[in-house]
């Protein structure tokens, strides 16, 4: 099965329901949205998203993307990650923008910005290894 729809996204990864992940079109650009739920607070006195929240909806977002680009029918895995906080994610709607930065015959580098109203919040780099299936 092609992962050609969060249904089918969910099914591999069931994380993805427990986000809240969703999809969208911004400017004729494809876009993955997660909206604050209590279940994803950091710091609850000044309601901003937890950390890992943040990283996991980035890696999520860069292997979906990575999948589809690829046409997988799995998702892959992040063999190593880089993940930079450059301010809080208050309490909203945060939009992935996920990139695909090079795609080499070991190694795929996928790049991910999060924001929140339009101000970036973090940037992610997720590398992951090239299946030896692929042609």
């Amino acid at each position: 099965m092609k992962i050609d729809s969060l249904s089918s996204l969910e099914k591999l990864a069931p994380y993805a329901h427990f986000l809240g992940l969703r999809e969208g079109e911004v400017d004729g650009e494809h876009r993955y949205f997660l909206d604050f739920k209590e279940e994803h607070v950091g710091n609850p006195l000044i309601r901003t998203f937890h950390g890992g929240i943040l990283a996991s909806f980035g890696e999520l977002v860069a292997a979906l993307h990575l999948a589809r680009y690829r046409g997988d029918t799995t998702l892959p895995e992040c063999a190593t990650l880089t993940f930079d906080y450059l301010r809080p994610a208050f309490a909203g709607t945060l939009m992935a923008i996920p990139n695909i930065v090079r795609a080499g015959r070991r190694i795929t580098t996928v790049s991910v910005q999060l924001r929140h109203e339009g101000k970036l919040v973090c940037i992610g780099r997720f590398l992951f290894p090239v299946s030896e299936q692929m042609p």
